[in-house]
């Protein structure tokens, strides 16, 4: 028994009581209507009160923070959906700027050649597999494309349609072999015909082939259409020779040309669909 008089709980007992017997005098001596004893606990319980007040009102802000987070939230989504309206309105800048610039290009052909008629297109495809870059237009058929049709960029040949769908269409380019186009050199006025094989393909190349041996072709001419067969229409650059070799098979001559333009940069052309009596 000693020992619990000795205690802790026997000294938290006796502050409790001290604390109850000075809140029970407290309460006695002031003027209050309530009990002595009602004094004294709330005495006690006013500071255990106030923290309560005190929390309840932390929460109260917290939930606060809650709802505007899911007001930026909402922020958030309505700005990255003008950014996506944004980046579309970018894209159809781009492509209206990219049609603006081959309608300056081709401006001088048209104004050149008023009886060209032509559809604007832009690539939607290319064979990997194809080493003689091919390539696909988002136009066909339906736009008055058909087989056989000039493909240029600016006034420079690129190819010729080679197959038409309703939509879309294919172009083999001068450097692909099943390509044949007759042309003359502008320096010298020698005429020919434009091919190409494997070998100059792989090269970027092709050849104004059918040169007398002696030819005056040199380096740095240029090539262009003859309008000869009436596939293609007359003067369109075909490409620059970059040197003239003798043929391994006759007693002709071959001037290896440069493209004018490289089909592998190109993502958009003019088709010529009719120009004189085409």
């Amino acid at each position: 028994m000693s020992n619990f008089f000795k205690g802790t709980t026997f000294k938290v007992l006796m502050a409790v009581a001290v604390i109850l017997i000075a809140a029970s005098v407290f309460a006695a001596v002031s003027d209050s209507a309530s009990s002595p004893v009602t004094r004294a606990v709330s005495v006690i319980t006013s500071p255990l009160q106030k923290a309560a007040s005190f929390l309840s009102s932390k929460a109260d802000g917290f939930t606060g923070g809650f709802v505007s987070s899911d007001s930026y939230r909402k922020r958030v989504e309505e700005l990255e959906s003008q950014v996506a309206d944004y980046r579309a309105q970018l894209v159809d800048y781009e492509n209206a700027k990219k049609q603006l610039e081959s309608y300056e290009q081709f401006l001088d052909v048209r104004e050149q050649n008023p009886d060209y008629q032509w559809v604007y297109c832009t690539v939607i495809g290319r064979d990997s597999a194809d080493i003689f870059n091919s390539f696909t237009l988002g136009k066909g058929s339906t736009d008055g494309i058909k087989v056989n049709d000039a493909v240029i960029y600016s006034n420079y040949l690129i190819g010729v349609v080679t197959e038409v769908n309703p939509s879309s269409c294919v172009v083999r380019t001068v450097t692909d072999p099943s390509v044949n186009i007759a042309a003359y050199e502008i320096r010298t006025g020698e005429v020919g015909y434009v091919s190409s094989n494997s070998g100059l393909s792989l090269k970027g190349g092709c050849a104004l082939s059918g040169l007398d041996k002696n030819t005056a072709v040199s380096k740095g001419g240029i090539v262009c259409t003859s309008g000869t067969g009436g596939i293609f229409p007359k003067d369109l650059i075909i490409g620059t020779v970059t040197s003239v070799e003798q043929s391994g098979t006759d007693i002709s001559a071959n001037a290896v040309l440069e493209p004018a333009a490289d089909s592998k940069d190109i993502s958009s052309c003019f088709v010529i669909t009719s120009f004189g009596t085409k």
